[in-house]
Order: C-alpha cells, then sequence, then structure tokens
C-alpha cells in the first residue's frame, strides 16, 4: 500500500471521528470506548465505525492502531492540529509547579518516558494513559498525527519515539530560554 493511501485513509478515518463528536453521537463514541475494555482491542459495537476505514488486507498491525485511535479519541475527543503526544506532554508538563519555573515534573517526564520505552505490544496502555492525563488537563491532540505515529510506532529506526522526545524537550529548552530572555529584559526596564 502507498504511503499516499494509508494517508488519506487515515486522514478521512479521523474526519469520521470529529464527525460522530461533533453531531454529540454519544452512543458511537461509548461503542468506540468498549475497544478499551476489549482483551483484542477490537470491541465488536466499533466495527461500523472502523472496519470500513480498513483495506481488506490491512495488517493486524494497522487493524488495532486505527480501533485503538477511534477508542482513545472517544475517550478523549478534543482534537488540535499539530499537537503530538510530545507536544501534549509538554504543555501538561509546563502547567506543573516545576514547570512553570522551566523544569520537568518528575512525574509527567516519567509517564513520557514510559511511553517512548513502551513496546508495540504495550504502547496501548501507555497510550491510554497518556490521553486519560491529557483529558484530564484539557489538553487537545492532533489525532490524525497520533494515529500515523501509532502506525509507524514499531520502525526500526525508532523515528517517532525520537521525535516525540525532540518535541517535548526542545521545547522545554526554547521556552526556558525565550522565559530568560524574557526576564533579562524586565529586569534592564527596571533600571
Amino acid at each position: 500500500m502507498s504511503d499516499e493511501s494509508r494517508e488519506g485513509r487515515a486522514a478521512a478515518f479521523v474526519s469520521h471521528l470529529r464527525g460522530l463528536a461533533d453531531a454529540e453521537d454519544r452512543g458511537a463514541l461509548a461503542a468506540l470506548r468498549r475497544s478499551l475494555q476489549s482483551s483484542s482491542g477490537m470491541a465488536m459495537t466499533a466495527c461500523p465505525h472502523v472496519v470500513p476505514w480498513l483495506r481488506v488486507e490491512s495488517s493486524e498491525w494497522e487493524q488495532k492502531c486505527f480501533f485503538l485511535i477511534a477508542a482513545l479519541f472517544a475517550l478523549h475527543p478534543e482534537h488540535e492540529d499539530s499537537v503530538s503526544i510530545g507536544h501534549a506532554f509538554r504543555r501538561i508538563n509546563d502547567e506543573t509547579a516545576e514547570g512553570r519555573q522551566g523544569g520537568d515534573n518528575e512525574s509527567t517526564r516519567a509517564r513520557f518516558v514510559a511511553l517512548l520505552d513502551a513496546h508495540a505490544d504495550d504502547v496501548a496502555e501507555h497510550l491510554r494513559h497518556a490521553v486519560s492525563l491529557a483529558r484530564s488537563k484539557g489538553v487537545a491532540i492532533d489525532w490524525y498525527r497520533t494515529l500515523r505515529d501509532l502506525l509507524d510506532w514499531r520502525h526500526e529506526s525508532r523515528r517517532v519515539q525520537r521525535r516525540l522526545a525532540s518535541e517535548f524537550w526542545r521545547e522545554s529548552a526554547v521556552s526556558r530560554v525565550l522565559r530568560s530572555d524574557s526576564e533579562t529584559a524586565e529586569s534592564e526596564t527596571e533600571r
């Protein structure tokens, strides 16, 4: 399958999910969430909303990814373009006492590192915790990007994990520099 075909199906799928949330289709969202409780990760009640977006020859991994993203979206249907899981963790961290002082909250960082280290067999549980945390903190997620990242999670170069790490820690370093520059400018203005 070409990347364009996969990208197009992924975008259309997330658009479908967002349509369910926009229509406030609570029954459909509940059906999707049931996949989180299924040992297979695929609740039969979710099939009408997921299977049409899968190719007949979709791999088991691709099917798991689509079902997982549908279930997680139903758990937290807030979407914001360009907010990866790395960005979401950075936003969550920056709202902690340590984050407001330019540091990393130990608990937030530990959860993020555990997600980055997660094997493909375990990533669903770590993502569920990450999305639950984002929901509790009111941080929206780019679901299309998250689906693409999950589909590529198993890549041997770990490019997804490296990019997410960069988005989390690079933003931290940039915000510290900007905050320091701002504080320096304020102190010079006061003189």
